[in-house]
């Protein structure tokens, strides 16, 4: 059985950007600390194979283009690339929060393969993410959440579960750097 990491971008990979914006220069570009070395340990060491999912609020729209998404986006594959840190599925999601998408997370119309696959260990998979709706996501899929920047409580508006459930029953580990998770997926 095969265990995945179905890891969000924007403030788990990358350090988020302003609230409301898109990393869509360079200059917006950081990676979140240390998350260069410890998720190439993860990738190197672990049994996991590595998904990223991520929503971009109105990507390939006049307001976010794609031609403002992909050069940072590519080049931040291309480092990480360079590390052996490679992911063996990139899902992307470019609808606005206000359509209630049943593509986007934390809802996982995206995620049909996943779901029904018989060889994906999806129980002992996790979601890593900085938002609650990373935590709504993993209780969608049946999986349990790694918590990044526990104090975010952005992404409220999107939940269907109270931040207590949330936080008591799928919350497996919280913290603000990448060794602690590296440490945690080490002892599963």
């Amino acid at each position: 059985m095969q265990k995945y990491l179905f890891i969000d971008r924007d403030g788990t990979i990358l350090q988020s950007p302003p609230p409301g914006g898109q990393i869509d220069s360079f200059e917006k570009l950081h990676f979140y600390p240390h998350v260069i070395t410890w998720l190439g340990k993860i990738a190197r060491e672990l049994p996991f194979k590595l998904v990223m999912v991520t929503n971009q609020n109105g990507l390939n729209s006049p307001m976010y283009p794609t031609e403002l998404f992909y050069p940072t986006q590519n080049f931040m594959l291309e480092v990480l690339k360079n590390e052996d840190i490679l992911f063996s599925d990139i899902i992307i999601d470019e609808s606005l929060p206000e359509e209630n998408s049943p593509l986007r997370k934390p809802r996982t119309g995206r995620m049909t393969k996943y779901l029904t696959d018989e060889t994906a260990d999806i129980k002992n998979s996790f979601v890593i993410g900085d938002r609650l709706t990373d935590v709504q996501f993993a209780k969608n899929m049946g999986c349990n959440a790694i918590f990044i920047n526990p104090e975010n409580l952005r992404g409220q508006t999107e939940l269907t579960d109270s931040i207590e459930e949330l936080k008591t029953n799928w919350i497996k580990a919280a913290t603000h750097n990448w060794q602690d998770i590296y440490e945690f997926l080490s002892s599963q």
